[in-house]
């Protein structure tokens, strides 16, 4: 039976990353690469020699993945090598083979909508591919090696450093300020998009409430909300009074309710109210294991 599980499961990824790896394809395919939009990281550098040379942008795409899928078994294992590879080479038939279908002509006369197209399906198309634990070359291996040294760091962010540069270069080596500004708007895209596919749309809010009527406002969040709260026994530093302090962490969309309930038992109430964009245990992001994406 645990065989059966895994074999389904391992299955049901390489088709994950079949999918993701045509979409990425697309997305350089019909939306980045008529417009010589470099977003950053092998596919951006391949996309500039591409537009200097006529050379294929798939095949540059696989050609200079090499180094960075033979450190990825040396340093990432068998398993995040293999679907890679798998990645690798279907995004990179896929990009010249939408290249090909729309006759090198992108579908909107918009650079700026194909650059925000172009850099949120692209990032869509990574972030099922990273959650389905394979990568798409490039700057997806050094940000797996980077969130192995630093977990608290965003991949969002590690990829808006990383191919932001290639992205300014782009402009450097084509002469114009516009190539990098696109770029770069694609990237901004990207990243937003890449952060919602991993860590979701899950952000809470940390809300602390002082007031008299603490039992009263306690039950009425439990009971309206289904949220969990604690009591924190402080003293009040200008009266000295020992009082209770409501600790609750909510997600963002039930925030107004909570709000209304402390207003409607005690208008007197006061609150602090945190953002929280990362918590893990019942009702929220499950800690039961991490995943380096």
């Amino acid at each position: 039976m645990k065989k059966l599980k895994l074999t389904t499961t391992t299955a049901g990824s390489y088709f994950t990353i079949v999918v993701g790896a045509f979409i990425y394809g697309a997305a350089v395919g019909l939306f980045l690469d008529p417009y010589a939009i470099a977003p950053g990281g092998i596919t951006g550098i391949a996309i500039i020699i591409n537009k200097l040379t006529g050379l294929s942008v798939g095949a540059l795409a696989f050609i200079l993945n090499i180094p960075l899928i033979i450190a990825a078994f040396l340093r990432l294992g068998r398993k995040i090598f293999t679907r890679t590879l798998v990645s690798l080479a279907i995004s990179s038939a896929a990009m010249d083979i939408f290249l090909k279908l729309n006759g090198e002509a992108p579908v909107t006369d918009s650079k700026f909508l194909s650059s925000i197209a172009g850099g949120a399906l692209m990032a869509f198309a990574v972030g099922i591919i990273f959650k389905a634990g394979g990568t798409t070359g490039g700057s997806d291996i050094a940000v797996k090696f980077l969130r192995k040294k630093y977990p608290h760091i965003k991949s969002g962010i590690i990829f808006l450093l990383i191919d932001g540069a290639i992205s300014c270069l782009s402009g450097i080596i084509f002469k114009s300020l516009d190539y990098a500004l696109y770029a770069l708007c694609a990237l901004f895209a990207a990243a937003k998009v890449l952060d919602f596919v991993l860590y979701g749309s899950d952000e809470a809010k940390l809300v602390f409430i002082f007031t008299e009527q603490g039992e009263k406002v306690a039950d009425k969040i439990i009971v309206s909300l289904d949220a969990g709260l604690s009591f924190i026994h402080g003293n009040g530093g200008y009266t000295g009074q020992s009082r209770e302090i409501i600790m609750c962490a909510i997600k963002k969309q039930k925030f107004n309710s909570l709000s209304q309930i402390v207003r409607a038992v005690d208008p007197k109430a006061f609150m602090i109210v945190c953002p929280a964009s990362e918590i893990y245990g019942e009702g929220f992001k499950s800690n039961s294991k991490t995943e380096l994406l």
